[in-house]
C-alpha cells in the first residue's frame, strides 16, 4: 500500500536539479536520495543523472533515504547464457541466450534487496579436461532448478528486487548456446539430437525461456504488477532476452521441421548476430569455425539499457561469435546481460570444449524519477 507522506519529515526549500527531477531539501539535508551514495553500497552513480546501477553478481540492500517519499524505476536484467564447446572441422556453436528483464516503478520504505545474477559458464569451467561434449552440463542448464542469484550451469543466474522473501521483480538467466548447429540427416550427430537428448522441446524444456519455443535461449521477466505489503509497484513491463545467432553452416534444411531451425536463420550460411533488445540482455552472435573463415558474428544490443547507461562506460550487448570480423578472433562475453558469443574454434584447429569462461553479469538499473 502507499505510504503516508504526511509522517515524514516535510520540505524546506527546492530548486531546479539536473536529469530532469525537482531537488526537494528535506530536515536533515537531503536533497535528492542519491546524493549521499554512502546508502547505496556496491552502487554506482552515473555522473550527471538521476541514475544508479548494480553490475557485480551479489546481493545489495536498498533503502530510500528520505523515508519512501522517493519514486523510482527499476530496470532488473538476469545473467547471461554461456556457449557450448566445439570441434575442429565445420562445427560451429549459437551465441547464448540474453538474459530475461523487467523495469516498473517501485515506491516504499522499507528496505529491498536487489539480486544482480551471475553469467552462465562453460562446461569448460566446470571441467577442464574435457575432450569432447557435456550432455550433462547442457541438460542441466535447460531443466535444472534455478538458485537465485547464482548460476545454473550454463544458465545465467536470476536478478530480482525483493521485499523481505517476496519477489516483487524477477529476471530469468539466459541459456547456452548449443554446439554442432547443422543439419547431416536423421541419425547423425547433430544439433538436434542433441538437444532432445536434454528435452524434445528444447530451451523451453522447464520454461525458464517462457515457453516460447525450441531454439530460443534468451530468458524472461516477470513482476508483481500491484501492492506488495507496503510496496507500491506500478506501470511494470517484462522483456525477453535476446536469441543467440545462429551458428556458421554449411548444410541445408533438407528434412528438418520448422521447429527444429533456429528462428532467426534463412538457411546455410555465414553466421547471424545476436537478437537486438531493449530492456533486456541482448543475444551472443552465433560463431564460426576458423576452416569457414571470418564468417562469426557480432553480439545483439540493447537499445534501452545502452541509453540508460550512457555515460558508464558499460556497452550493452552480446557477446561477439568466434572468427567474427577477422578469422582467428576469439569469441567476447558481452555486458549487461548479454549472451556469450558463439565459441567455436578460433585458433588453428583446437578445439573449445574445455574453454573456461563466463558469461556477462546481469545488471539492475534504478533511476530516481522524483517525489
Amino acid at each position: 500500500m502507499k505510504q503516508n507522506y504526511w509522517t515524514y519529515n516535510k520540505p524546506l526549500s527546492m530548486t531546479g536539479l539536473g536529469g530532469g527531477a525537482s531537488s526537494v531539501f528535506y530536515a536533515g539535508g537531503a536533497a535528492h536520495p542519491f546524493d549521499d551514495m554512502s546508502n547505496f553500497s556496491g552502487a554506482t552513480k552515473i555522473s550527471g543523472t538521476d541514475i544508479i546501477y548494480y553490475s557485480t553478481s551479489g546481493t545489495y540492500n536498498f533503502t530510500d533515504p528520505i523515508g519512501g517519499l522517493s519514486k523510482f524505476r527499476f530496470t532488473v536484467v538476469a545473467g547471461g547464457g554461456a556457449s557450448d564447446g566445439d570441434n575442429y572441422g565445420w562445427f560451429a556453436n549459437i551465441g547464448g541466450g540474453g538474459g530475461g528483464g523487467v523495469r516498473a516503478e517501485v515506491q516504499t520504505a522499507l528496505t529491498l534487496t536487489i539480486g544482480v545474477g551471475q553469467g552462465g559458464a562453460s562446461a569448460g569451467y566446470y571441467n577442464s579436461s574435457l575432450t569432447f561434449r557435456d550432455a550433462t552440463w547442457f541438460s542441466n542448464s535447460l531443466s535444472s532448478s534455478s538458485n537465485g542469484i547464482s548460476r545454473v550451469s550454463g544458465r545465467g543466474g536470476e536478478s530480482f528486487v525483493k521485499s523481505g522473501s517476496t519477489e516483487v521483480l524477477k529476471a530469468t538467466g539466459g541459456m547456452p548456446g548449443v554446439t554442432r548447429y547443422h543439419f547431416y540427416g536423421q541419425g547423425y550427430d547433430n544439433h538436434i539430437n542433441y538437444i532432445n537428448a536434454a528435452s524434445y522441446s528444447g530451451y523451453s524444456a522447464a520454461g525458464y525461456n517462457g515457453y516460447r519455443g525450441y531454439f530460443y535461449n534468451g530468458g524472461y521477466g516477470a513482476t508483481l504488477n500491484g501492492s506488495v505489503t507496503g510496496v507500491t509497484v506500478t506501470n511494470g513491463y517484462t522483456y525477453y532476452g535476446g536469441i543467440g545467432g545462429f551458428a556458421d553452416q554449411l548444410s541445408s534444411h533438407s528434412g528438418v521441421t520448422s521447429s527444429h531451425i533456429h528462428p532467426l536463420d534463412s538457411g546455410p550460411g555465414a553466421a547471424g548476430a545476436g537478437e537486438n533488445t531493449t530492456y533486456s540482455g541482448a543475444g551472443g552472435g552465433g560463431g564460426a569455425d576458423s576452416s569457414s573463415g571470418a564468417n562469426g558474428a557480432a553480439g545483439g544490443t540493447a537499445s534501452g539499457l545502452a541509453t540508460l547507461l550512457t555515460g558508464s562506460g558499460i556497452t550493452a550487448a552480446g557477446g561477439n561469435g568466434s572468427n567474427y570480423s577477422v578469422n582467428g578472433t576469439q569469441y567476447t562475453a558481452g555486458a549487461a546481460g548479454g549472451g556469450h558469443g558463439g565459441a567455436s574454434v578460433w585458433s588453428g584447429s583446437t578445439a573449445t570444449w574445455a574453454d573456461s569462461f563466463t558469461a556477462a553479469d546481469g545488471i539492475v538499473i534504478v533511476e530516481f524519477l522524483g517525489f
